[in-house]
This record gives structure tokens, sequence and C-alpha cells, in this order.
């Protein structure tokens, strides 16, 4: 895995990276690279980097997956990297979580591309930090840097949770979400469109026995409406450790956690078996990029997790290229509605003739 420009930022600066390090959303491999030097640590909420680095040869033993850090698992760190996240309040989320972790003296730094509002978010760490500026810029990258002086306020995840409640396609939900999480607090105008038209459609008669999949389940808003209006049990796949937390909150918030399995997978290769129906609103960003890789991957491998007959229902911007996508993987495709810059699309696997 060949280092991005944030990473060959730091790379530049490693001499003052010494220590017990966490990186926290790293991006590449630079982890494993430095680890032959110090005493690293990686924290993933993306199961894709979590895996790349495992690959790569990363110590298990310090490689975390998860929403939140455990601080009883290590702590005490000299130096904490953070890679700028798409969404700010994740950021923030990030700093909160990782000052308590940092040892007095020690170190925050935070690298990040120019597009992801990196240059804006040096502020942020001026909450809790002393000493902050600017240490390095390059290849359109910026490398801040602040020094913790005093105990960092402790972190409370319970804080971080937003909850609410709606009204959707028949259904009353109660959502949890967190930051980062796709939707973050309100409902997306394509899910909505999505499950208004999933109220309409005809399901099979004993479809409380079917299996079903949310691919990019988010809050999971669409994994919950599918229980509540169908009964059966829900799978719901995630790349995010946030998604996959927030999701698992929401089915406990309504009294439904034994009716979910959650799994953290980079597209569809850690799934096994075949689903009755198959709904996604997949994601098509990677950070602040466009990136049809993803669901790309997923319209290659979902004929493989469809029963005979089994169905598939898209919800996307309609200036999104998956016709085409869709045609290649099933056969051929309905499009249900097109409103609001939203496209509905229906597949079904075919039945062996």
């Amino acid at each position: 895995m060949n280092l991005n420009s944030t990473s060959q930022l730091l790379a530049r600066n490693e001499d003052a990276l010494a220590g017990k390090i966490l990186f926290a959303n790293p991006e590449d491999s630079y982890p494993q690279t430095l680890s032959g030097l110090q005493d690293v640590y990686a924290w993933s909420q993306s199961k894709t980097l979590f895996d790349q680095l495992l690959r790569v040869g990363f110590n298990e033993e310090k490689l975390v997956f998860s929403a939140q850090w455990d601080s009883t698992f290590a702590s005490d760190f000299d130096h904490i990297v953070i890679y700028q996240p798409k969404a700010k309040d994740l950021l923030d989320y990030l700093i909160a979580s990782v000052l308590p972790l940092l040892k007095t003296g020690g170190q925050v730094w935070l690298v990040g591309d120019n597009k992801s509002g990196v240059k804006s978010s040096m502020k942020r760490l001026t909450q809790g930090l002393e000493d902050v500026g600017k240490v390095d810029g390059a290849k359109h990258c910026l490398l801040y840097t602040g020094y913790k002086q005093q105990a960092a306020k402790a972190f409370v995840f319970e804080d971080w949770l937003t909850s609410w409640e709606i009204e959707i396609a028949g259904q009353k939900l109660t959502l949890c979400s967190l930051p980062g999480v796709f939707g973050h607090g309100k409902l997306d105008r394509g899910t909505a469109l999505l499950l208004k038209q999933l109220e309409q459609h005809r399901f099979m008669s004993d479809v409380a026995n079917a299996r079903l999949l949310d691919f990019g389940c988010g809050d999971g808003v669409i994994a919950l409406w599918l229980y509540k209006h169908t009964g059966a049990k829900v799978t719901a796949l995630d790349d995010s450790a946030l998604a996959l937390k927030a999701t698992e909150l929401t089915f406990a918030a309504n009294d439904a956690g034994q009716q979910l399995s959650l799994v953290a997978s980079n597209g569809l290769s850690g799934i096994k078996g075949r689903f009755n129906y198959v709904i996604t609103n997949p994601p098509f960003h990677t950070g602040i990029n466009t990136d049809y890789s993803i669901a790309e991957s997923f319209f290659m491998t979902v004929k493989q997790h469809l029963t005979l007959n089994g169905e598939l229902f898209v919800v996307a911007n309609d200036f999104l290229r998956y016709p085409p996508l869709l045609d290649a993987a099933l056969g051929s495709h309905t499009r249900l509605l097109r409103d609001q810059g939203f496209a509905i699309y229906h597949g079904r696997q075919p039945k062996k003739r």
C-alpha cells in the first residue's frame, strides 16, 4: 500500500515522532512503516483500513477496530496522530476521545489534505491543547500540532450520541447516531424516498422468515424499518465501526436488539450465504473524493448473495451511473422512481430456466 500525500508529510517529520504513538484513523500503511522504529498503535474506524494494516503485517495486538478507544487497552501516549476526517464533528469526537490518553507534555498531530478542511480545523486543537500551530505543508496538505499541558476532561461516549424519533412510511422509529455516521442526526432524503417505495412493495408471503440485508447500514434506519415492516431478522453491514455501533444502539432503543445481526465488512466480502432481499443506499465517497469502486464492487458480487428470484433495491443520486452496473449484475433492472435528485432501482436474481 503506497503512502498518500498526508502520510508522506508525516514521514518527513517523523524524527519528532518518538516513543509511544497512537494513530487515529490512519489512511494507509504508514503506522506499519513507523512501527519498526517506535512503539506504534493504530485505531481504525474503517474495516477496510483495518484489514489493509493487517495485510501489511501490522501487529494485531496493537490494532483496534472500534467506535471508541478502550483506555484500559492502552494509554499514556507520547504522540497521537489524527487524520482529518470529512466530518468536522467526527474530528471533535476524535480529539475529545484521545486527549485523556495523552501524557502531559505529549503532542497531538493533525494532518489532512487542504480539500478536507484541515486549515480551518487548527482552531479545534486549541480546545485542550497549547502552543497549537502549523508544522509543515506540502503537496496540498497541512500538518499541525498542539501540546497537552493540563489534565484532559474525561471522555464520555454517551455525550456524543444523538437520538431522535421519526415517523416514516408507516413506522415510528427511534434512531441513534454518532459523529461521522452517514446522515448524522437527520433522515437522508434518498433514504426517505426508498422507505416510502418499500412500503408499497409486495414482499413474499412468508417474509417474516426471509433473509434481509441492509448494505451500508449507517444509523440503522433502513434495517430497523425493514424489521418493523416485515417482522424478519435483519443483517446490517457497514465498513464503519461508528455506523455499526449506531445501528446497534438504534435497535436497542427500539427493543429489537435480538432481531439484528451486525457485519463489519469491506463490501460483501464478510457476508456468507444468500438473501431474499438486499436493500442499500450505497456510499459513493471515500473521504472527500467521489469513489465508484465501493458500489461497483457491490454490484459485481451481489448476485452471489441473492437467492433465486431474490430482490435488490438501490437508492442513489440520479447522476450516478448505476443502471449499466445493475444490468451487468442481474441482466436487467427497473427504475421505480426518480424524484428530488434521487433514483430508486429494482433488480431481481433471474430464476434458472
